[in-house]
């Protein structure tokens, strides 16, 4: 493959060669938001992959003209059943082989606990950072990160700090947090960055806090020489220069999931950067797959293949899976699924699941549930999330949920915690009779709290009620992983149908 060697035509200055000192260059690759994309997958002629991206870091490393940093603003290790079966093992594994040079932990990263954090931690051969988690009750740094790096390469020092988005506690599940502080970004910038300068040349903060408040940070801490971000999964083409007091900061993102290698070249005289370029780089199917990377994903992919036939779970009665069933009254698969992530949730008094979301469409045998029977179960990697609705618009949700009815319709849902009747001769919209949470009468101005998927909680299957929710927790963990947790937990199963769905 032909890589282009880019120029350095953006100037931060006017005149930058009057900038006295020795030129050193910088060149900074990065990815964010990888979310465990480890394979290719085929999006609009983007392929992505770790193992191609390795390709493409390994030519830039041979022909740049300077040092060459690798990075990853957070949410790596988190995302494709590749990547969670294992705990994210395999993806730092591929990570030490690809020879990253520091990541900055992103929330999803937490999905495994903080014990699975401090596991990773101790795998990773380059430092995971976050300056703004302290534990609570000490004040002190957790064991799983750091504040920040200083790397001394080639006579430069180069500072990487750490930023976590500080809504954190609220986009992961509460208990993979427990006991940790997230303090607010910019001010921990604000004291962290004063200390650095005279330790560095070169100052990175390696953000996961989302391209807004990157500007923020750009706009209010001075001294701050380039921004590495994350989590908001922003394609920004062209690196953007965002003026200060206190100097100059160019901000980066790389898009998502590996479908770029993001790109930034600086021309330094002493700690000024006096020349910048940059682009993010397609993963395409062009880019041939360095072997030792695709050798690394191919052995955790033959052992989750192999994995697929472990039983799981068991049955005592047939589970009602049928498509025209599923989506047009209660069974007792659906009970079982709005169970488990009721269970799940912890403190939800009720679950909701669309129809559509139940995948075995047939009558599933009594007996042993596998592994691979559950992800054909729950197939679409939606996650588990949790809010606070009112009595009022859980009744708009269940009226949507009948709107259709006698219809077989995707948006039908099955439920736990609450049961319901309705009229389908009435007027769609006006159909839902009397509601009952937990034995009592629904109260249209009273609190609930509802488990449900992330696709209603964004508004599909016309569930737009869903996104007027408050307190909003998304656990970022698959429903096929909890229902394997939960099958491993209580089976046998035997679930019922219960008169929580009545058609008048």
């Amino acid at each position: 493959i032909v890589l282009t060697t880019l120029l350095f035509v953006q100037s931060l200055y006017a005149e930058p060669l009057v900038v006295p000192g020795e030129r050193t260059f910088i060149t900074i690759l990065h990815t964010n938001d990888f979310h465990g994309r480890l394979e290719s997958i085929s999006v609009t002629g983007i392929v992505g992959g770790s193992a191609r991206i390795a390709t493409l870091v390994n030519e830039i490393r041979s022909s740049a003209p300077g040092i060459v940093l690798l990075l990853d603003a957070g949410d790596a290790t988190h995302g494709t059943t590749l990547s969670n079966f294992f705990n994210g093992i395999p993806v730092i594994e591929v990570m030490n082989a690809i020879g990253y040079d520091a990541m900055e932990i992103g929330n999803h990263d937490f999905n495994y606990g903080q014990e699975g954090l401090t596991e990773r931690a101790s795998q990773a051969e380059f430092p995971l950072l976050a300056a703004n988690i302290v534990v609570t009750a000490t004040g002190e740094i957790p064991p799983f990160c750091q504040p920040y790096v200083i790397k001394e390469v080639a006579g430069k020092r180069i500072a990487i700090f750490g930023l976590i988005t500080p809504d954190t506690p609220v986009v992961t599940h509460p208990k993979n947090v427990v006991g940790l502080t997230f303090l607010d970004p910019i001010e921990t910038a604000a004291k962290l960055v004063p200390e650095l300068r005279p330790k560095a040349d070169l100052i990175i903060a390696l953000t996961h806090i989302g391209y807004e408040m990157d500007r923020r940070l750009a706009e209010e801490v001075g001294g701050i020489h380039v921004i590495v971000g994350g989590h908001s999964h922003t394609k920004i083409d062209v690196p953007e220069r965002v003026r200060n007091e206190g100097g100059n900061a160019i901000i980066v993102q790389a898009w998502e999931y590996g479908m770029v290698l993001g790109r930034l070249d600086l021309e330094m005289r002493g700690k000024a950067i006096v020349r910048f370029s940059g682009e993010l780089i397609p993963v395409t199917v062009d880019v041939p797959e360095d072997p030792d990377v695709k050798a690394i994903v191919e052995s955790y992919a033959a052992e989750l293949k192999a994995a697929m036939s472990e039983v799981v779970g068991y049955t005592t009665v047939p589970l009602e899976g049928t498509r025209s069933l599923i989506r047009t009254r209660e069974t007792n698969l659906g009970n079982l699924v709005a169970d488990m992530m009721r269970w799940a949730a912890g403190d939800a008094q009720i679950a909701l699941e669309n129809g559509g979301g139940i995948r075995w469409h047939r009558l599933f045998p009594a007996g042993p549930i596998t592994r691979a029977d559950v992800y054909e179960l729950l197939p679409f990697l939606n996650t588990l999330v949790m809010m606070d609705l009112t009595g009022a618009q859980i009744k708009q949700a269940l009226e949507n949920s009948v709107s259709k009815y006698p219809t077989a319709d995707g948006r039908f849902l099955q439920v736990s915690g609450l049961r319901f009747t309705f009229d389908p001769t009435k007027p769609a919209g006006s159909r839902v009779v009397n509601v009952w949470v937990g034995g009592e009468p629904l109260v249209e101005t009273a609190t609930y709290r509802v488990a449900t998927n992330d696709f209603l909680a964004a508004g599909g299957d016309y569930y737009t009620v869903l996104t007027q929710g408050t307190n909003f927790v998304d656990t970022g963990v698959y429903l096929m992983d909890y229902m394997v947790e939960y099958l491993k937990e209580f089976s046998p199963v035997s679930p019922i149908e219960e008169n929580r769905i009545v058609p008048l």
